[in-house]
């Protein structure tokens, strides 16, 4: 009969996450399997690679939990106060997930090029959430009509450029100065 396994796929994963980003793909199992309180041969009962290892546990989530938000807030409450609120989940989706999304692309699994260029990948999704939620806004009389998906665009592309400047250890306001800011300077053009 079969040992009942003490430590859960999760564990491991979390553990090589932790160790990938701090090493990066060079990191040793040896390592990982010392993070995670376990035999480097139980990974590989587990994993059968590195590399699946590595894939595992960088794969970055499936819907953001901003995007949630955007469905639940949409025409509801004041529309100043959901922005902020969003855009602070969007720092923090970023901050969690950028360093994962670098390290994929430096092992060169994910092109952003290509990511961008398909129809259906999480940013691309992401940005035609964010479109839909500002086009109804507009309809809804609460936001000036115009294009949506610049101002998505504009949105989005404020929190990453923050996030990514963030990461370089940029002097940077703290990030709900920011984004107060930011919402601010933004409201002054989509203002009804």
């Amino acid at each position: 009969m079969a040992r009942t396994r003490k430590i859960t796929d999760k564990q491991i994963l979390d553990a090589a996450l932790e160790v990938f980003l701090e090493q990066g793909f060079g990191a040793s199992t040896v390592d990982i399997a010392k993070r995670a309180g376990i035999s480097e041969a139980s990974i590989f009962k587990r994993f059968s690679t590195k590399e699946n290892l590595f894939l595992k546990a960088m794969g970055l989530p499936g819907v953001p939990p901003w995007r949630s938000s955007l469905e639940s807030l949409v025409g509801k409450g004041e529309l100043k106060k959901n922005l902020k609120l969003v855009g602070l989940q969007i720092i923090e989706y970023f901050q969690e997930n950028m360093p994962r999304f670098i390290m994929l692309m430096s092992k060169g699994i994910v092109s952003p090029r290509e990511m961008f260029k398909a129809k259906d990948t999480p940013p691309v999704q992401n940005l035609k959430a964010l479109a839909l939620f500002f086009e109804t806004e507009m309809k809804l009389g609460r936001m000036k009509s115009m294009d949506p998906r610049t101002v998505a665009l504009q949105f989005m592309g404020s929190f990453l450029s923050y996030v990514f400047l963030s990461q370089m250890s940029a002097p940077l306001p703290k990030p709900e100065d920011y984004t107060e800011n930011i919402i601010e300077s933004l409201w002054q053009g989509i203002k009804p």
